[in-house]
């Protein structure tokens, strides 16, 4: 019997504020640049929404990824030709606990 793949959510800010399709872009980019076709193919990695107001993505990806995920979302140092730093504010199992650790944080 097939074990279910085990995913996790995450908040990523970027600093200063990008648009979120930018951001996954150079997330995607970061990682398919670290990990190769395959490991980007393996992550899973998935825009779940979007905030164009506060540079905010909400992220998914597989549980055996997470550390891969977050090493290619800090490696990011460009975007649009402007210096740019993106942040992991919360990891989570679940979207409604990831909603609540971000409110919690601002």
């Amino acid at each position: 019997m097939a074990k279910r793949v085990k995913k996790r959510y995450l908040a990523i800010v970027s600093e200063p504020k990008q648009p979120p399709s930018k951001m996954m872009k150079a997330l995607t980019s970061s990682y398919e640049e670290l990990f190769g076709k395959l490991g980007l193919a393996s992550a899973g990695l998935k825009l779940i929404r979007g905030y164009q107001d506060k540079g905010l993505i909400i992220v998914r990806c597989t549980l055996e990824s997470l550390p891969k995920v977050l090493l290619a979302s800090a490696s990011i140092r460009e975007l649009n030709g402007n210096e740019t730093a993106f942040r992991v504010l919360a990891v989570s199992g679940t979207i409604k606990s990831l909603m609540r650790k971000t409110s919690s944080l601002g």
